[in-house]
């Protein structure tokens, strides 16, 4: 049961910022999720591990990074 609920909650995720990232005009909307999923994920992790309150402020910047490069203007 813990296994299905963490598929569930994996598949919905990637699903946000797929949609996400297809709302924004993302040429390879899968590829910019990806890269986001990864993202969030790390910024997760080093927000419980390491307590440290800039990490939002970093992961901000890496995220606006990639959505400039991935998305045309």
């Amino acid at each position: 049961m813990v296994e299905r609920s963490a598929h569930d909650y994996r598949t919905w995720l990637h699903n946000l910022f797929i949609d996400l990232a297809m709302r924004a005009g993302a040429p390879d909307p899968k590829l910019l999720a990806q890269q986001l999923v990864v993202l969030f994920d790390g910024a997760g992790i080093a927000a419980w591990m390491d307590r440290d309150p800039g990490v939002d402020a970093a992961t901000r910047a890496v995220a606006a990074l990639l959505v400039e490069q991935a998305i045309p203007h």
